[in-house]
């Protein structure tokens, strides 16, 4: 009986171990960013896939925005993110390269970037909200050849049309191009164009 009642105990705690590995909160979902609601000055803005990154990147907090302009972006935010995903070009598969608007300029191409070079998206801000128009500027960074980042930013215009949001023109003829950013001792990591 006692041998019996021994062998009990590692095979409950096999059985316990079994159990907690196909229960929900150890799934392989329970590590996986969902996303979630964040809410700003009472304004809604859905932070899930897809562009998750893209998304997360908007700087809305430290702008001096009204209830209705956040709205207005947050309206905007999936066409927004999708867009900057896009110029990011990331993804090799054809289709994602003929869903570029050729108005668009090409970062790889003006910083002379292969495809290998994994371009990412640090913030979106400077926003500047109109009737039927958004404006801001995009900071995108890299890693150089000697290993640190380079930071680049771009202006961007969206226009209503229609009752959707879409790609105009850039804000300014030229991108304000590489930045040089430095962090203080207390803050984040501040970024201007290099003059």
């Amino acid at each position: 009986m006692k041998h019996f009642q021994a062998s009990l105990k590692p095979l409950g705690a096999m059985v316990s171990w079994l159990c907690l590995l196909f229960s929900v909160g150890c799934s392989a979902e329970f590590f996986v960013d969902k996303g979630h609601i964040d809410v700003i000055r009472g304004v809604e803005f859905e932070i899930k896939a897809p562009y998750l990154y893209e998304k997360k990147a908007f700087n809305l907090r430290a702008e001096n925005l009204s209830a209705w302009q956040l709205q207005q972006i947050s309206d905007a935010m999936p066409t927004i993110a999708a867009f900057t995903n896009s110029v990011l070009a990331n993804d090799t598969r054809p289709i994602a390269h003929a869903k570029r608007d050729s108005k668009v300029r090409s970062i790889r191409q003006l910083q002379h970037l292969d495809q290998k070079t994994f371009l990412a998206v640090k913030t979106l801000q400077n926003w500047q909200v109109t009737e039927g128009q958004i404006q801001f500027t995009t900071d995108y960074f890299y890693t150089g050849s000697n290993g640190q980042f380079v930071y680049f930013r771009d202006n961007y215009v969206f226009q209503k049309l229609q009752h959707q949001w879409v790609f105009k023109r850039h804000a300014q003829p030229q991108p304000e191009g590489l930045l040089q950013c430095e962090k203080p001792q207390l803050g984040w990591r501040q970024c201007a164009p290099k003059v």
